[in-house]
């Protein structure tokens, strides 16, 4: 399972870009709220279908929600891409998602050891990192950092279950949001970011069994001939293109703030 819902805002106007000799896609960069004092995720978009070329008439500034994305990860550029989905404009009232649903297998063991996959603070905190091999077809997978952090004092100890229950070709599905972490190198001064999935719950696959057991039913359904209308008979084929309706000027800000980039003196590296 690989699904996204998150608000987002265009960085730029949405632009058509030829993904093979045939096909199309529209893309353009948008960014993320920033989750509590972590700063704001810029990713890439991409859009396809009836969708982009709706998509293209969103102007640069656009608050968004896209709902049912893909997340993608490039190893090589170390970037982060969301791919397809629902996208609908939003209002001052909508609230702001940042949602990440992703099923795999982990690819390491937790050493108590290595200080960058766990430790522990001085306050009681327990930090977790863990990755997680995701499959996009054709034998091939996209690798995704994420990390838990819990104190003594949580009722559900996220960086402990990881510590004590996964290993390298664990199954499991996580329940996580997109965070970014920004901070000034030291010796460069520059400015640098890093990217992860923060969990917030996770399931682990069941255990499997030697002998397949019998499916059998279990309740009896009833039918009817006469079958109510959803959504007044609206099909989603005919849902109204929501760029080419009145906004009265422009759509108003998400809830919330994007906030100051950290200075030189609040560094916030990460592990």
């Amino acid at each position: 399972m690989n699904f996204v819902t998150v608000c987002a805002q265009t960085n730029e106007t949405p632009r058509e870009v030829y993904t093979s000799a045939t096909s199309t896609a529209t893309r353009c960069l948008v960014t993320l709220p920033p989750v509590g004092k972590k700063a704001p995720t810029v990713l890439e978009y991409n859009v396809y279908g009836k969708n982009a070329e709706r998509f293209t008439r969103a102007p640069k500034g656009s608050h968004i929600y896209i709902h049912g994305a893909k997340l993608r990860f490039d190893i090589d550029s170390k970037a982060f891409s969301l791919h397809g989905g629902i996208i609908t404009p939003v209002t001052e009232q909508f609230p702001i998602f940042n949602n990440v649903i992703l099923t795999g297998r982990c690819i390491k063991d937790i050493s108590h050891d290595d200080g960058r996959a766990f430790k522990t603070t001085a306050d009681g905190l327990m930090i977790a990192n863990q990755t997680l091999s995701v499959n996009t077809g054709r034998n091939q997978a996209d690798l995704f950092n994420f990390y838990a952090m819990n104190s003594v004092e949580d009722k559900l100890n996220n960086a402990e279950l990881l510590v004590n229950f996964t290993r390298k070709g664990t199954g499991i599905t996580i329940n996580g949001r997109l965070v970014t972490d920004a901070w000034f190198d030291k010796e460069t001064k520059e400015k640098r970011t890093n990217t992860k999935i923060q969990l917030v719950s996770m399931t682990l696959a069941p255990k499997g069994s030697s002998e397949p057991q019998p499916i059998t039913p279990q309740t009896t359904v009833a039918s009817s001939d006469n079958v109510a209308t959803l959504w007044g008979g609206r099909t989603v084929e005919e849902a109204p293109d929501p760029w080419n309706q009145a906004s009265g000027g422009g759509l108003p800000d998400l809830p919330g703030h994007y906030g100051p980039a950290p200075t030189e003196d609040e560094e916030m590296v990460p592990f």
